[in-house]
């Protein structure tokens, strides 16, 4: 199997060597056509555009029908210069090029000599004719005059339609929702690089945090997207940073508020809790400029961001616990990027981005994992918890031009992940790898609260590991001209889990009195334990994906998008004691994710101002490989995992006012580990008599179909208006089903549970529920 599949990727991705491609993901195009006063063609004319900020520039010569294009242009402000023998020759300057879009500038040259020339300076038109894509762009402009919420780009998103911005009280974890599809459908890449959160997908923003004054300007494309674009249902957030230019540039900035500037909780005031200090500074700079004018530029950043928001919690039925206090978050962010064209047919680039983010303490509410399931907040500093992050991207590009209309690219990128979040008793005890959650005070979950501890620990480490290759090729005077475009990707994802998480052991209470061991209603009726040892796992994915694309100017008004692409994703699960499976090892691969997408233009008039645009697409989106894990961790058997005492209900004593009858809670909230150790000795492989989750042989990528109709129109040199019908229908959407109900005795709380084998696959009995992973989900 592991030769087979190494041989597989490496036919794709040697194959597309060879293959046409274009790849707009962090890139811009322009193209049109050159003619005479008299509106004839123009062949072999030459055409230069120059970066005017950085010097870097790339030629053409004009075909047979006078067409011309350029790929996989850096975005920024360009000078196109054209010249002919016998013509005047065409300057035009200030050209707008703008990330994932193409620009179209046709041209007429005058009769005259060549030192004689015409300069035009006009705006950029602001209208991709050519694109049947929806979405939008947002400019430096933009980005450096509006107001954003916590200094994070994705504030701006929300400026565009359909799209809304998820503002998130931790740091770092801003989100949007796009054409109201889950966030986890969202992707996000940066520079072209892979730029999103394997684990939990796109929930929470970007993986690494891109500071404001470092982002040059980026698109988001919410529906209709070429096929170059994939492993997405929601949005794809197409974002570039700053590079250097031929002049030195800095910029400095400072944002500081205190107490004085933010008021206290309503609940606390209400309360008489003393309000406390609480402040906010950000500050940095950035600074780029030439190595070697017109040719090697390099560009940096440097961000530091102390918060100390002010948190209030009350409760009622212990007024002595409440407490106002603030949280504490810090980070430093650094960005360094450099661009170098080795001569006229060869650029590479390199840009690297990292943050570590530690906050300390975090101040967090839990759902409890019983039948209450019911929200709490920790009462007191000792069930605050910890984290320390550090997110890192990198991205190297190198770009070589192939005679006078084909572009080859190849990209390496990696994101990397490694965060720590857990309880303060264990924060001095090290790493992930030597501390001890069992050696820390149980939970105490009380009716409305929780307090003593916090149950988390654990640390995470994520890899993804990208290798791509694009090739643009374009052919004129083929019935029109055509930009083919053939690419392929390869990713290569890496998760490992350490996890300690209740390994302390948690007591539920029926009451929020304190515990009193003459009182049988202050004890516990419920207890819940990881037994076994830490989980660990190491989860490794292998993902192919590959497009073909044509896009076809039938006329200088019409032009047809062709595109197909394909995604392969193999993630292996062990699936021994799942009662579906007869082969343990042939976990599922979704083989037949072929996505067709068809879309069409047509442009009004002749200034390139009105477009009617239309499409259809199938969207295969992305597995989130945080979903297998339960698949590791809570099959039938697993090494570690959490268990209930009692297993389906509540022990019925306290809340009768007698004393509980269970062995683990006859104590009060003290931990039995003899008793429990005797069940479930560490170190082997035991059944789980937790929760049970399965995987389904029959699991698949979810998808969407789209199609979509709309028309645009610039009305100023600034300013367009467009209206779209967007139609989205989801199809295979994960659910879970539970295939082992139960069956209350009573109507009591505490009543006794018997379980069915409801849908007769289970084959034994299990005392809890068991899961079943499976694609009957659907949306419109």
């Amino acid at each position: 199997m592991n030769r087979v599949f190494v041989g597989l990727v490496l036919a794709v991705f040697l194959g597309a060597l060879a293959a046409p491609t274009l790849a707009q993901q962090g890139t811009a195009d322009i193209g049109g056509r050159a003619t005479d006063e008299q509106g004839a063609v123009l062949p072999g004319v030459m055409i230069v555009l120059t970066n005017e900020e950085t010097g870097v520039f790339r030629q053409v010569m004009s075909g047979e029908d006078g067409s011309y294009f350029v790929s996989a242009l850096t975005p920024g402000r360009y000078r196109l210069a054209a010249t002919l023998a016998g013509f005047r020759n065409f300057d035009r300057r200030s050209l707008i090029l703008e990330v994932g879009k193409t620009l179209t500038i046709n041209f007429a040259l005058a009769v005259g000599a060549l030192a004689e020339s015409v300069t035009v300076t006009d705006v950029s038109p602001i209208i991709d004719v050519t694109s049947t894509e929806v979405g939008g762009n947002i400019g430096t402009s933009e980005i450096v005059e509006l107001p954003a919420p916590n200094r994070n780009f994705f504030a701006m998103v929300a400026l565009l339609p359909g799209v809304q911005f998820v503002p998130s009280s931790q740091f770092g974890n801003d989100t949007i929702i796009a054409s109201g599809q889950a966030q986890q459908g969202n992707n996000v890449t940066l520079d072209g690089g892979y730029n999103s959160d394997d684990a939990i997908g796109s929930n929470a923003g970007g993986q690494t945090r891109t500071p404001l004054e470092s982002v040059q300007e980026f698109q988001v494309l919410t529906n209709q997207y070429d096929a170059e674009f994939g492993r997405a249902s929601g949005a794809v957030v197409n974002a570039v940073t700053k590079q250097g230019t031929n002049q030195f540039r800095g910029v400095v900035f400072g944002y500081f508020t205190n107490s004085a500037l933010t008021a206290q909780d309503y609940f606390a005031r209400l309360n008489n809790q003393a309000k406390p200090e609480s402040s906010l500074k950000q500050w940095g700079g950035t600074f780029g400029g030439p190595i070697v004018r017109n040719k090697f530029h390099f560009f940096g950043s440097l961000e530091r961001i102390t918060e100390s928001p002010n948190r209030a919690f009350n409760f009622p039925a212990r007024p002595e616990l409440n407490f106002s206090t603030v949280e504490h978050r810090e980070a430093w962010n650094e960005m360094v990027r450099v661009d170098h064209q080795i001569n006229a047919n060869n650029t590479w680039a390199f840009r690297y981005l990292g943050e570590s983010s530690p906050q300390i303490p975090i101040i967090q509410t839990r759902r409890t994992p019983t039948i209450q399931g019911t929200l709490r907040s920790p009462a007191g500093a000792a069930a605050f918890t910890d984290e320390t992050d550090l997110d890192q991207t990198m991205v190297g590009t190198y770009t070589t031009v192939l005679g006078n209309s084909r572009v080859n690219t190849i990209r390496a990128s990696a994101t990397l992940e490694h965060w720590y979040h857990g309880s303060i008793c264990v924060r001095g005890q090290g790493s992930e790898d030597v501390f001890d959650q069992s050696k820390c005070p149980p939970t105490l979950y009380q009716l409305t609260f929780f307090t003593q501890q916090s149950p988390e620990a654990q640390g995470p480490w994520d890899r993804n590991y990208q290798l791509q290759d694009v090739y643009s090729w374009f052919v004129p005077d083929m019935k029109g001209s055509h930009e083919f475009k053939v690419g392929t990707t390869y990713h290569y994802t890496i998760l490992r889990r350490t996890i300690q998480t209740h390994m302390n052991g948690g007591f539920f209470f029926n009451t929020d009195l304190p515990f009193d061991p003459t009182n049988p209603r202050t004890y516990p009726e419920r207890f819940t334990l990881r037994v076994g040892g830490p989980f660990r796992f190491n989860m490794h994915s292998h993902t192919i994906e590959g497009f073909a694309q044509d896009k076809w100017r039938i006329s200088s008004h019409a032009t047809v998008s062709l595109g197909v692409r394909y995604d392969l994703e193999v993630s292996p699960v062990d699936e021994t004691g799942n009662p579906l499976f007869k082969d343990p090892h042939a976990y599922p691969v979704d083989k037949n994710n072929f996505s067709p997408r068809l879309g069409f233009t047509y442009g009004l008039g002749s200034a390139g101002r009105s477009v009617i645009r239309g499409g259809y697409g199938l969207f295969y989106n992305r597995t989130i490989l945080g979903t297998l894990q339960p698949f590791f961790e809570s099959g039938k058997f697993s090494r570690s995992f959490e268990v209930l005492f009692p297993q389906d209900t509540a022990d019925p004593g306290p809340s009768r006012g007698q004393f509980p009858t269970d062995p683990t809670l006859v104590n009060g909230p003290v931990i039995n580990r003899a008793y429990i150790d005797a069940l479930y000795p560490a170190g082997t492989r035991l059944r789980n008599t937790g929760e049970v989750m399965f995987d389904s042989p029959n699991r698949r990528q979810p998808y969407t179909h789209q199609v979509t109709v709309g028309y645009e129109r610039q009305i100023l040199p600034t300013m367009a208006v467009s209206a779209d019908y967007v139609r989205t229908t989801g199809r295979d959407l994960f659910l879970q089903r539970n295939l082992n109900p139960m069956i209350r005795a009573n109507t009591s709380r505490t009543g006794p549970i018997t379980r069915v084998d409801a849908f007769g696959v289970l084959g034994e009995p299990y005392n809890t529920k068991v899961w079943l992973v499976e694609n009957t989900g659907k949306s419109q």
